[in-house]
Parts: structure tokens; sequence; C-alpha cells
């Protein structure tokens, strides 16, 4: 019974370090288009074509990809008053109920980006500079969303059993 655990638990952390290995990815070169686009203005008097929105663009899909490790592992922003002064009577309602809030949020984004990007299929609306589809885009950060949506359902699942095993 232990082994399953086990191989679960490293899977949980294979997918976990994908999606930051992906976010990192994209944060870097988000950071390297803005950095090379400073650099060429400032030697060559040129900059590089459509660097703010590739920025833009590199920048969001990181937040994206880092959102569900921060669901499922629950590392997102707390405030942490009424647990820290009594844990045994606060600490498991509030985990609980911020998990659950949690979940139900990541179900709304993904409801309401689901939407947009039905809405967009099919439209031959592009970026303004890169001339990139817009439905694609819209369906990549609703992949992303779920992919949120099931890490948050994992992530009370976990609050559930209070499992802290990550």
């Amino acid at each position: 019974m232990t082994a399953p655990r086990t191989r679960r638990l490293s899977a949980r952390k294979i997918v976990s370090r994908a999606f930051l290995g992906a976010a990192g990815a994209c944060f870097l070169f988000g950071m390297a288009v803005t950095t090379g686009d400073v650099a060429l203005r400032a030697l060559a008097g040129r900059n590089i074509p459509g660097a703010i929105e590739l920025t833009s663009l590199s920048i969001g899909l990181g937040a994206l990809l880092s959102m569900p490790v921060c669901y499922a592992m629950q590392s997102h922003v707390t405030a942490r008053l009424l647990s820290e002064l009594m844990p045994n009577r606060f600490g498991r309602p509030l985990g609980l109920a911020g998990a659950a809030v949690s979940a139900a949020f990541a179900a709304l984004l993904l409801w309401i980006m689901a939407q947009a990007a039905i809405e967009k299929i099919g439209s031959p609306e592009t970026t303004a500079d890169l001339g990139l589809p817009v439905p694609l885009a819209t369906a990549i950060a609703a992949i992303a969303l779920g992919a949120c949506l099931a890490a948050a359902l994992a992530g009370l699942r976990l609050a559930l059993k209070n499992d802290r095993s990550w």
C-alpha cells in the first residue's frame, strides 16, 4: 500500500515541476525579449518587433502555468490570524473554507474563459503586433485554467484528508 502512494506523490511532483518549469521558461523568455529589446535600442537604435506583445503573452502564460501548482499545494497568499492564535480550533475549518473558495474561484475563472474561447471559435481576430490567432490564445488560457480547476479540486481533496504531503 505504501508503494502506490509513493508513485502518486512522485507523479504529483513531476507534474508540478513540469508546470513550474514551463512557467519559468515563459518568464525567462519574457525577460530575454525585454532585455534584448532594450540592448538593441541602445546599441543599434532599433527595437524587436512585437517585443511588448511577446513579453506580455509570455509573462501572462507563465502566470497561468504557475497557478495550478499554487492551487494544488495550497501555497497561495493567506493571512493566518485566527489559525495562528488557536490552530486546533481554527486551522482545519479555515483551511477547508479556503480550499473550497479556491476551487469555486478556479471554476468561475474556467467558466468565464471557456465561454470566451467558445465565442472566439472561427474568429479571424489576431493580436495587434504579431498577428497570432486570438482563438488559439483564449483556448490555451482556458486549458491552463482547466488545469487550475483540477489542481484546486486536488487541493480541496487534500484539505479534506488533512494531507500536506507534497
